[in-house]
């Protein structure tokens, strides 16, 4: 990936924990690489193809103003939350905030913090089969989207049969292709959000529910967290999720078990069917 690197920025700002520090402006000095493909800008000579320099600096400037912080790390934070935000083009950014007269009665050079945020693209597995299913996943679609999260495709919808023997009707499924800068964490918890305004109640393991929301996967990353386990630890048993999954992006690599997954769902499909 390309770098487009603004070095040493400075500012003068109100930022810090003691009284003294939030009356008397203090010196700042904001380094930032962002990270995106230049080849177009390179080749084209297109400013659309680019960021503007001297925008994303009067951009930093204002954010790293405009509001009073306790803390340097959450002056870098609101620098790159502005960047990624900003700005399309930009994947990733790495934010460096210093303050060289930081009062600790030591004799240094500077202090500094350092973060890196990017956009990571995940796949989410949307499933529903009380009330009205498509309603439902129109619904947890529309309230998907927000600054932090982007949807970018959804397959179609697909009837499928329940996977237990507990009664309920039949289920309305589809996949999602999305991008996201918060953490698996983070995430987990929106979504949880959404499936709780959407009437989500967890009564039965495998029974009927207003709407299901699963991480399948985000970026390659490979996590036992009990609180989500990634990639989705039953996703390549589920044609309800490899046929969607296809529809989207049928080269997608499994990070654990190496395959593609146009090539798990031929596999399942000798066993199962939709």
């Amino acid at each position: 990936m390309d770098k487009i690197r603004i070095d040493g920025l400075e500012l003068f700002a109100n930022h810090g924990v003691l009284e003294a520090e939030k009356q008397l402006e203090q010196k700042f000095i904001v380094s930032a690489d962002l990270y995106l493909d230049l080849r177009g800008a390179g080749t084209t000579d297109d400013l659309a193809q680019t960021v503007d320099y001297a925008e994303v600096c009067a951009g930093i400037l204002k954010t790293a103003t405009e509001e009073r912080v306790q803390l340097i790390e959450t002056c870098a934070e609101k620098i790159a939350f502005y960047i990624l935000h900003t700005y399309p083009l930009v994947r990733s950014v790495s934010v460096t905030v210093e303050k060289p007269w930081a009062p600790i009665g030591q004799s240094v050079r500077t202090l500094s913090v350092q973060i890196e945020r990017k956009w990571s693209r995940i796949y989410l597995g949307l499933g529903a089969n009380m009330g009205d299913p498509k309603t439902a996943l129109d619904s947890a679609i529309e309230r998907m989207g927000c600054e932090t999260l982007r949807v970018r495709r959804c397959s179609s919808y697909y009837e499928t049969k329940p996977i237990s023997d507990i009664p309920q009707d039949d289920y309305l499924n589809c996949v999602l292709e999305a991008e996201t800068t918060l953490t698996p964490r983070e995430l987990m918890a929106h979504l949880l959000q959404i499936e709780s305004s959407l009437g989500r109640e967890r009564f039965e393991r495998w029974g009927p529910r207003t709407i299901d929301i699963d991480v399948l996967s985000y970026d390659d990353v490979v996590s036992d967290d009990k609180d989500i386990i990634l990639p989705h630890p039953r996703m390549e048993e589920r044609l309800f999720v490899l046929v969607p999954f296809c529809e989207l992006n049928p080269y997608f690599v499994h990070p654990l078990l190496n395959k593609r997954v146009v090539d798990l769902k031929i596999e399942l499909a000798k066993r199962q069917t939709l």
